[in-house]
């Protein structure tokens, strides 16, 4: 499944939130309670990862399954999905 669509998850995007957490919340920590975007600051963003099939090189952060990136909630694009987790 990697690679088919950018996955949403439950975090709220903020630029460098995890590198505040510091190494001994690394495990799974719990996103901000409010997104922010600097380059859009009046617009949320939530949290998307993976890849999706139209990445590129020039454009993707990487193609790694952990790659991290920001969307509106409501995006409508067909590159965007979500996966169902328990």
């Amino acid at each position: 499944m990697a690679g088919n669509v950018w996955e949403w998850v439950a975090d709220w995007y903020t630029p460098n939130y995890y590198a505040t957490l510091g190494p001994e919340v690394a495990n799974n920590p719990k996103g901000p309670e409010k997104g922010y975007d600097p380059d859009e600051p009046y617009v949320p963003k939530k949290v998307t990862r993976g890849r999706s099939f139209m990445c590129n090189s020039s454009y993707c952060e990487g193609y790694k399954v952990t790659s991290r990136m920001k969307s509106s909630p409501d995006t409508g694009l067909e590159n965007t999905g979500f996966r169902c987790f328990k």
